[in-house]
């Protein structure tokens, strides 16, 4: 069937696209885009699957997204390189060679159990590639070569970053990210831009990528201990930033992972807005001997007791202690006069009354709000 044949018989009704057993139209425009550049390229799109009903009706199985793509496309509501399709007739021959592309149709008939298990199985039995796979099907050469090498044979690598299951590349696309961070000062990767970086070492060997990466992934396996809660990617980050340090938080391993872990149990790490800088502050103290309480945050009640403790003006307002101004009780944060992470501890005494736009200011002084 060619792209005109299926427009036109999904205009005239003869192709029904909105069956009870398909989604709503879920492409995003670029992938609309996508769809319309396939048929241009003479890049072959997966197959339509069509169901014959007894009166000839078609309805569509598999390929919904597509036809709509299409459809809009033909109707003037999707651009294409920045054309509509009517502007596509001043281009020779585009237009005819856009009707004349042929697409693969499967057309099923029988009765609706059928119908449904042949339905079920297209969207079963196909399993998505992975961002990793992806990568690896384009860039595919020394350098990926040379990672996957690593991964298989390199025993540290793969008890920092396990696989789950069947690999379908999850924790190589992190090693990916990880290795992009160290080239580009400190900087995760969007996906755009791990393609050009990936285009540009395509041929090249892996081996430098593999010293660089090598003393970060052996920081996050020594001291950081297998039962430990903290993030694998939070580890990495304080691989990065305190690997000079290593002797020293080696020393403190166990007590690292057992406060740690302590804390992210806590209702404090739950309800804390920087659980990250918390953890890091946690095992600064650590291995500097100095020991932050355990408690993070001021609760309500503590919050009260300060305001029982002071004196509201006439119209009800209480004073933020930083810049003296009056406000209502729900405008007012209870913050630690010490920070937290400085050892500060959790407890009336070292509490203080802020506003919010005070508490804010003070940035990473380990706030609190109740």
């Amino acid at each position: 069937m060619t792209v005109k044949d299926l427009y036109d018989q999904v205009v005239s009704g003869h192709i029904y696209s909105d069956i009870d057993l398909q989604r709503a139209i879920v492409y995003p425009v670029e992938k609309q885009e996508l769809v319309i550049d396939s048929i241009i390229e003479d890049i072959p799109l997966p197959a339509f699957y069509l169901w014959q009903n007894d009166d000839g009706i078609l309805e569509v199985l598999d390929g919904k997204q597509r036809i709509e793509s299409i459809k809009k496309f033909c109707q003037g509501n999707l651009a294409y390189k920045g054309k509509v399709w009517k502007e596509y007739a001043y281009v020779q021959g585009w237009q005819q060679k856009f009707n004349q592309t042929e697409l693969r149709t499967i057309i099923c008939s029988g009765d609706e159990k059928k119908k449904r298990e042949i339905f079920r199985r297209i969207n079963t039995l196909g399993v998505p590639l992975s961002t990793f796979e992806v990568l690896n099907g384009l860039f595919y050469g020394e350098y990926i070569e040379g990672l996957n090498d690593y991964f298989s044979h390199d025993i540290s690598v793969r008890k920092v970053l396990p696989n789950e299951g069947i690999d379908r590349g999850k924790n190589k696309y992190t090693l990916l990210c990880y290795i992009y961070y160290l080239h580009h000062k400190c900087t995760f990767p969007k996906l755009t831009a791990l393609h050009d970086f990936l285009q540009e070492q395509k041929d090249k060997s892996f081996n430098d990528d593999m010293k660089l990466i090598k003393p970060y992934i052996g920081f996050m396996r020594d001291v950081f201990h297998e039962k430990s809660k903290i993030s694998t990617l939070l580890k990495f980050k304080l691989s990065v930033k305190y690997k000079k340090d290593r002797t020293i938080w080696l020393s403190h391993k166990d007590e690292i992972w057992q406060e740690c872990n302590t804390f992210i149990k806590s209702d404090g790490y739950k309800l804390s807005d920087s659980k990250d800088d918390d953890i890091e502050a946690m095992i600064l103290g650590i291995v500097g001997n100095l020991r932050v309480d355990p408690k993070r945050l001021f609760t309500a009640d503590d919050k009260e007791q300060l305001l029982a403790a002071r004196t509201a003006n006439a119209n009800g307002l209480f004073e933020c202690e930083q810049c003296h101004q009056h406000f209502h009780t729900d405008e007012l944060t209870v913050d630690h006069i010490t920070p937290w992470s400085k050892g500060g501890r959790t407890v009336l005494s070292n509490a203080r009354l802020l506003c919010r736009p005070c508490n804010s200011q003070l940035g990473n002084r380990n706030n609190n709000h109740s």
